[in-house]
C-alpha cells in the first residue's frame, strides 16, 4: 500500500483493494459537506477503473452525487436557484445514472435499490411511486442496513415517532443525514424543543458541520432566538466564510430583522 499499481493498464497512486476505497469513499460522504463529496468521488472512480463489476463503487457514487445535489439545491433560492438549476439537476442525473448502473450489475443487492429510492427523491428523475418501491425492497433485502431503514422511513412519510428511528440509530449512531431530516421533520410538526434536541446533539457529533449549523441557526429564529441564531451562523462563517449555505443563511437572517 502507498506504492504505484498497474491494475488492468490504470495506474493507482494507492494500491489499495476497491473495498478500502470504497470504505474511505462511504467515510467521507458521511461527513455531509462539499469537501467530503470532492473527496469520495475519485475514490469511487478508481475502485470501478480497478473492479468494473463492482456494484456497491457504482452505488455509493450514486449516494454521493444524491446528496451532493441535494447540498447545492438547498443553498439557493430565488434568482440563484434557477442561476445553479443546471448544476444540481446534473448531479441528481448523474445519482440515477450510477444507481441504474448499480442495479443492473446487482438487482438482488440492498445497496443498490436504496440508492436509487435516494436518486429518485429530486430531479427530472423524480417517481415518488417508484422511489417507495425501491426503499422497501432494499429494507426487505437486508434490514440491517441503516441507510435501507433509513431511506425507507423518507419515502413513507419522515414520521419522527416511527420505532425504526431507534434501531437505525443504534445500527449507526454517527448517520448525521438521518438526525437532520428527524429535526425537520419534528420542526415541521411543531416540536421545536424535540428538533432542537436533535440539532444539538447532531452538534456534539459533527461540530464542524455547516449544514448542521444552518439548521440549528434556521430553528433558532424560527423559535424568536435571533441573537442564538447569528450566534451560530457566526460559528459557520468562521470555518467556511464561502460556504453558499453560510451565505444563504446570513441572508435569510438580516430578511428576518
Amino acid at each position: 500500500m502507498g506504492t504505484d499499481t498497474l491494475v488492468g493498464g490504470v495506474r493507482t497512486a494507492t494500491g489499495e483493494e476497491p473495498a478500502d476505497l470504497l470504505r474511505r469513499a462511504r467515510a467521507c460522504r458521511l461527513r455531509m459537506d462539499v469537501e467530503g463529496y470532492e473527496a469520495a468521488v475519485p475514490l469511487l472512480r478508481e475502485a470501478i477503473e480497478l473492479d468494473p463489476t463492482c456494484a456497491p463503487a457504482y452505488a455509493e457514487l450514486a449516494r454521493t452525487y444524491a446528496e451532493w445535489g441535494l447540498r447545492r439545491e438547498s443553498s439557493c433560492l430565488g434568482i440563484r436557484h434557477e442561476i445553479m438549476a443546471l448544476e444540481f439537476q446534473r448531479l441528481y442525473d448523474l445519482a440515477y445514472d450510477y444507481a441504474d448502473a448499480a442495479l443492473r450489475r446487482a438487482p438482488a443487492l440492498a445497496a443498490a435499490h436504496h440508492p436509487m429510492a435516494a436518486a429518485l427523491r429530486r430531479g427530472a428523475k423524480a417517481d415518488p411511486a417508484r422511489r417507495v418501491a425501491e426503499a422497501e425492497l432494499a429494507a426487505d433485502l437486508d434490514a440491517d442496513d441503516p441507510e435501507a431503514l433509513a431511506e425507507r422511513w423518507r419515502a413513507q412519510g419522515y414520521d419522527p415517532d416511527d420505532a425504526v428511528l431507534r434501531l437505525i440509530l443504534e445500527l449507526e449512531p454517527g448517520l448525521l443525514s438521518l438526525r437532520l431530516d428527524v429535526a425537520e421533520a419534528l420542526s415541521e410538526r411543531g416540536r421545536y424543543p424535540d428538533a432542537l434536541a436533535e440539532l444539538v446533539d447532531a452538534m456534539k457529533r459533527a461540530p464542524g458541520n455547516v449544514r448542521v449549523h444552518y439548521e440549528l441557526a434556521m430553528l433558532l429564529d424560527r423559535g424568536g432566538l435571533r441573537a442564538r441564531a447569528h450566534a451560530v451562523m457566526d460559528k459557520a462563517r468562521a470555518l467556511h466564510p464561502d460556504d453558499p449555505l453560510v451565505l444563504l443563511g446570513d441572508a435569510l437572517l438580516r430578511e428576518a430583522v
